[in-house]
């Protein structure tokens, strides 16, 4: 795969996670507003943002690689951040699935659409 398709793939995955994410925070916050807790749904959602997440990571790191930096260095610390955020609140909340998590989920989803957002704007 050449790197102008890596650079491709990596703007795209990040428009989608941007989009993802959102849909995911804001999923979890209508479950707290029905009084109800994650479901297998809302966790398989998140499993499969986390895991476009490190996708998305693995992109940057082979442009990394092959010498293609972003504009701006605080872009690392985003991109950073945002392979992170799921599992620190995994560990967090030690697998609970009561309705305050899907207030916390609701809220880390939300804050992962703006690091995707922030990612976007310091990497382009």
């Amino acid at each position: 795969m050449n790197l102008g398709t890596v650079l491709l793939l990596h703007n795209r995955v990040a428009n989608a996670a941007w989009l993802y994410m959102a849909i995911i925070g804001l999923w979890s916050l209508v479950n707290y507003a029905r009084g109800r807790g994650l479901d297998g749904n809302i966790l398989g959602a998140i499993v499969v943002g986390e895991l476009m997440m490190l996708v998305q990571a693995a992109l940057g790191i082979t442009l990394l690689v092959s010498g293609f930096y972003p504009p701006r260095v605080i872009h690392f610390l985003y991109g950073s951040l945002s392979v992170l955020v799921f599992p620190a609140l995994w560990a967090y909340t030690r697998g609970d699935t009561s309705r305050q998590a899907s207030l916390l989920w609701g809220l880390a989803g939300l804050a992962m659409m703006g690091l995707a957002f922030r990612a976007i704007g310091t990497g382009s």
